[in-house]
C-alpha cells in the first residue's frame, strides 16, 4: 500500500502523521504541508498550516520561481530551500523530498517569515533536527505496524493449526478452499481403522498418542509442497502436489508407502506393550475436472467409504464412470423435486421393548424422480450437503411432517437434524414458530446426530436447550459413533439417546461393542434418559438389548420404513 493510500484510508495513521507535522509549526511559520506528485501534477497529502488549509488529494500549484528548486530537490533526493525577499521581511521555503515503497515522490514544504536574514542559518539547523525527529517518529510507527502485523500473523497461524497433531486444521481448509488450484493436487482422505475401539479399550490418552504418532508418520512421508490437514477426529485430508505429465503411479506409490508404514507402526502404551493400527485411504485423481475442492473431497470420501466396506487397510481410487452408473442425482434434480412437491417421508417404527407397542416413528426422507421412482437418501444427501438446497430440504421435511401430523392426530414422529441445521437460524426460528401449536410439538420430536463439533460448540448446546424449552423432545442420534462425551449429556438434558447402529450390529460377536452398549444403558438409566437401539435385525440382537434393559428398538426385525398410507391402513 502506498503512503497516499494509507493516509486516505486509515484515519488513525492520518491523525498520527498530522500531529507529527504540527510539531514543525512555530510563531514564524506560515504554512506546513506535504504534497505528492502524479503525472507531472502535485496534490496535497497532508496540510497542517495555520490558515487556508487544503484537503488530502486537492490539486496544488507551486509558484513558477519554485519549480527549479523543487526539480533539484526531487532529482538530488536532498532538501533544498528558497529565500523570498520583500521590504520588511525575509521569507524562507524549505523543501524535503522523500519516496514510499511504491516509489511515489513526496515533498514536505515549510514556509517561514523571518525578520532577520541572520536567522536563516540557525533556522536550517533547527529544521534538520526536526526532520530527523519526524523520520525517527515515522520509523517508530512503521515498526509498531510491522510488530502488530507479525502478531496478527502468529495468531492467524495458530488458528490454522490442530493443537494435538500440529497439522493444519479445518480452519485452514476453509481458508484455502476458494483459491487452491485443483490442477496441481490429488485429493486423498485417510482414516484410522477401528480408532473408536482403541479409544474405548485404552482410553483417550492412548487414542491421542495414536493420533499424534500416525500424524507424524504421514507428515514424514509427505513432501514440503503437499498439504496435510486433520480433517476430522481420526481422519486426515492429504492434498498431494502432482505433475500430471508424469506417471500417476508415482503418486499412488506415496499412498501405498503411507498405508504400509502405518501398518508397521508399533505405538507403545506401556513399558512392554504396544498398539497397532491400519489405514483406509480414498483417492481422487481427476481433480482438474472439478469446480471446487469441496466436490473433490466428496469423491475422495466415496472412495474411502468403498475402502472401508471392502475390509479396510486398503487404498481405493474413485472411479468416475462407475459412480455415474449408480445414478446419483444432481443438485438441480433435488431442487426441482422440492419445488415440485416430489418429496415425501417413509416412516420406521420405534418399538417399546416392554410391551412391543409402537412409541413413535422416525421420518426418513425420500424424493420421487421424474419417472416416478422413489429415490433413497444415500443417492442425494451427500450431493447437496454444504449447498443452500440442503437447507431447503430440511425445511421441506419439517413442512411435510407438520402437515402429516395435522392430518393424523394420533401419529408421533421424530425428524432428523444435523449440526448445520442446528446452527441455521432460519430452521431454528421455523421450528420455534411451529412450537406455538402445542399439539404439534407434543407429537414431533427432534433427533440430532452426535458429532464432536455439535457437543463442543457452545452455541449448539444453547440452541438444543432452546428447542427443548419450546416443547420438543430431543433425541441424540448415533451416540457411540465418535465423540461420545457423557458430560455433555448432563448439560443437554435430552429425552432420548439412540445408540449407534454399528455398536448394536456388532453386539453379538464383539465384546467391546457389548460393553460399550451396556455402559451407555446403565448411565442413561441413572440419568433418566430413554435409550433406543438401532439396527435390530434379528432375534439374537433383540434378546441381548432386552437383557441390557434398553428401552426401545428400531430395525428391520420390526419393520422396514414405509409410506404413511401403509402405516395408517394397517392400524
Amino acid at each position: 500500500m502506498s503512503l497516499i493510500e494509507k493516509i486516505s484510508t486509515d484515519k488513525t495513521f492520518f491523525k498520527i502523521a498530522s500531529d507529527m507535522m504540527e510539531v514543525l509549526l512555530t510563531e514564524n511559520t506560515s504554512y506546513v504541508y506535504a504534497t505528492y506528485f502524479n503525472n507531472g501534477k502535485s496534490f496535497i497529502l497532508i496540510d497542517v498550516s495555520k490558515k487556508d488549509r487544503m484537503k488530502t488529494n486537492d490539486l496544488f500549484e507551486f509558484l513558477q520561481e519554485e519549480t527549479p528548486v523543487i526539480k533539484k530537490a526531487l532529482e538530488s533526493r536532498r532538501y533544498q530551500y528558497l529565500v523570498h525577499t520583500t521590504v520588511n521581511t525575509i521569507g524562507l521555503t524549505f523543501y524535503k523530498p522523500f519516496k514510499d515503497k511504491k516509489n511515489i515522490d513526496y515533498l514536505l514544504v515549510i514556509d517561514y517569515n523571518i525578520e532577520k536574514i541572520s536567522y536563516i542559518s540557525q533556522l536550517i539547523s533547527v529544521l534538520k533536527n526536526l526532520i530527523l525527529l519526524f523520520i525517527f517518529a515515522g520509523l517508530v510507527v512503521i515498526n509498531i505496524t510491522i510488530f502488530l502485523a507479525l502478531k496478527a500473523s502468529y495468531y492467524k497461524q495458530k488458528s490454522f493449526t490442530d493443537n494435538l497433531t500440529g497439522l493444519y486444521n479445518r480452519n485452514y481448509l476453509q481458508h484455502i478452499m476458494d483459491f487452491i488450484d485443483l490442477k496441481q493436487y490429488i485429493v486423498a482422505l485417510i482414516d484410522i481403522d477401528y480408532f473408536k475401539k482403541i479409544n474405548d479399550t485404552y482410553g483417550h490418552d492412548i487414542g491421542d498418542k495414536v493420533l499424534k504418532s500416525v500424524a507424524n508418520t504421514i507428515k514424514k512421508l509427505t513432501r514440503e509442497e503437499d498439504i496435510l490437514i486433520r480433517y476430522g477426529g481420526e481422519e486426515f485430508l492429504l492434498l498431494a502436489k502432482v505433475n500430471r505429465r508424469q506417471d500417476i503411479q508415482v503418486m499412488l506409490n506415496l499412498f501405498e508407502r503411507i498405508r504400509s508404514n502405518i501398518e508397521k507402526l508399533k505405538i507403545p502404551i506401556t513399558d512392554g506393550d504396544y498398539v497397532k493400527t491400519t489405514m483406509s485411504i480414498g483417492v481422487y485423481l481427476n481433480t482438474n475436472k472439478d469446480k471446487n475442492l469441496n466436490e473433490a473431497i466428496k469423491k475422495a470420501d466415496v472412495a474411502l467409504y468403498k475402502a472401508k466396506s471392502k475390509g479396510r487397510n486398503r487404498i481405493e481410487i474413485y472411479d468416475e464412470e462407475k459412480e455415474v452408473e449408480k445414478n446419483l442425482i444432481t443438485v438441480v434434480e433435488v431442487k426441482d423435486a422440492i419445488e415440485e412437491n416430489r418429496l415425501l417421508c417413509y416412516y420406521q417404527p420405534i418399538v417399546d421393548l416392554k410391551d412391543n407397542s409402537i412409541s413413535h416413528y422416525e421420518a426418513l426422507v425420500r424424493i420421487i424422480d421424474k419417472n416416478g421412482n422413489v429415490v433413497p437418501p444415500f443417492k442425494f444427501l451427500n450431493v447437496i450437503e454444504n449447498t443452500f438446497i440442503y437447507t431447503k430440504l430440511t425445511k421441506a421435511v419439517i413442512d411435510y411432517n407438520y402437515n402429516t401430523l395435522k392430518k393424523h392426530k394420533n401419529l408421533k414422529v421424530s425428524i432428523n437434524l444435523k449440526q448445520a441445521d442446528v446452527l441455521n437460524r432460519s430452521i431454528v426460528d421455523y421450528l420455534l414458530s411451529i412450537s406455538k401449536e402445542k399439539d404439534i410439538t407434543e407429537r414431533m420430536s427432534i433427533e440430532i446426530v452426535e458429532t464432536e463439533d455439535l457437543l463442543a460448540y457452545e452455541e449448539s448446546l444453547e440452541i438444543i436447550k432452546q428447542l427443548k424449552g419450546a416443547g420438543y423432545s430431543i433425541c441424540l442420534d448415533d451416540f457411540g459413533s465418535g465423540y461420545s462425551n457423557f458430560v455433555y449429556l448432563l448439560r443437554l438434558n435430552i429425552d432420548y439417546l439412540k445408540i449407534d447402529a454399528n455398536l448394536v450390529k456388532n453386539i453379538i460377536n464383539d465384546n467391546v461393542s457389548y460393553e460399550v452398549v451396556k455402559m451407555i444403558a446403565q448411565f442413561c438409566k441413572k440419568m433418566k434418559i430413554k435409550t433406543i437401539a438401532e439396527y435390530v435385525e434379528n432375534e439374537e440382537i433383540l434378546r441381548i438389548i432386552k437383557e441390557l434393559d434398553i428401552d426401545y428398538g428400531q430395525g428391520y426385525l420390526f419393520s422396514k420404513p414405509k409410506p404413511i398410507e401403509e402405516i395408517i391402513d394397517n392400524e
